[in-house]
């Protein structure tokens, strides 16, 4: 029932609250292609092929209205290939008598929402309750991430201390959902927290030791450029500690869960041969899991190390590099997070499953 009662709330909130702002003289809206008539022009540089493309608003303020436009083709992979019966996405610029559309690319949502579907549908029938649950504590986890921590730290708020807070909150939801008022869960959540903070102090340390400054990619300068003010550091700090606590959370209750079931099959056990059966299983799990992080960071990295790779520069050169450097103290810093929390789960766990 509390269950329920979460979810609702969670998918009022989402519904209900506006993320961003948006200026009154432009828009964003979805268009479908009613035809389209190619055409070749030539140029000084050569031949210029262009879709003169005639197309309807399907929502907002110009709903129903049609226009026409241009979209220009040529061999670049980031031409548009627009057919009829397209749907897109069109940015619309208010000026006095009229108004401009731009084409920004593919309505693709529907697909999106989708893949979004299949997800939870995959989740519920796998995970049963277990898997509802799971829903339950995403969507509460992505409200507090859009509902507290971005306002909070575009309104300058140190966002180490933000991503903390919140890590444990999120952390004592998902895991009281998934697992219950229990030792276990507890222990979960101590180890999750634990393992969480260690990742971010390591990652505060070594920082500050390669000179890390928050701006070392495009995104982030960008953001630069409309905030100043923000503490770039304590952003990039806050992200290692969110983005490692799926696969801390994950480790914590594994081991929690191994020592409470092995605890049930031997009651009589003592603590110690208690911590160290968590720590048997402990060692089969973190070699995988540690690794989550350098593969999840080296694959969104790929293109970058193959460019690098290709230019056939020195790797020492591209170690030094301050947005490299950033991404080793991040995948590192999240996978010793990961390692401690396996005795520290196991210590709790112990200690909390030998008490009456």
């Amino acid at each position: 029932f509390i269950g329920f009662i979460m979810l609702f709330l969670s998918v009022f909130f989402v519904f209900n609250h506006s993320f961003a702002k948006e200026n009154k003289n432009t828009e964003y809206a979805k268009a479908e292609v009613l035809s389209i008539q190619t055409v070749t022009e030539k140029t000084e540089t050569g031949a210029v092929s262009k879709q003169k493309i005639r197309l309807k608003i399907l929502n907002g303020k110009h709903k129903g209205v049609e226009k026409n436009i241009e979209n220009e083709l040529s061999n670049n992979p980031f031409d548009l290939k627009i057919d009829k019966g397209d749907k897109l996405l069109i940015f619309i610029e208010e000026n006095k008598n009229d108004f401009n559309v731009q084409v920004q690319g593919f309505y693709v949502l529907p697909t999106i929402i989708s893949l979004i579907l299949l997800f939870c549908l995959v989740l519920v029938l796998i995970g049963g309750m277990q898997g509802f649950k799971a829903i339950i504590s995403l969507i509460l986890a992505v409200i507090f991430i859009f509902k507290i921590f971005i306002p909070r730290a575009l309104a300058g708020d140190n966002p180490l201390v933000l991503a903390i807070i919140l890590s444990t909150i999120i952390s004592i939801i998902t895991l009281l959902l998934i697992g219950g008022l229990s030792k276990k869960t507890i222990s979960a959540i101590i180890g999750t927290v634990s393992g969480v903070v260690v990742a971010g102090l390591l990652t505060y340390f070594f920082g500050n030791l390669t000179h890390l400054n928050g701006l070392s990619d495009e995104q982030a300068r960008m953001l630069f450029s409309q905030f100043p003010q923000l503490n770039f550091k304590g952003l990039l700090l806050s992200g290692i500690i969110i983005g490692s606590l799926g696969a801390v959370m994950d480790v914590a209750m594994s081991i929690a869960s191994s020592i409470a079931e092995v605890k049930k099959a031997h009651p009589g056990i003592t603590l110690k041969n208690l911590i160290l059966s968590g720590l048997a299983v402990g060692k089969d799990i973190m070699g995988t899991m540690s690794n989550t992080l350098i593969f999840a960071y080296t694959g969104s990295s790929l293109f970058l190390l193959l460019l690098f790779n290709q230019y056939g520069e020195s790797y020492i050169k591209f170690l030094n590099f301050n947005f490299v450097a950033a991404e080793i103290v991040r995948t590192i810093s999240g996978s010793i997070g990961i390692i401690l929390s396996v005795p520290l789960t196991a210590i709790i766990a112990g200690y909390l499953e030998n008490k009456k």
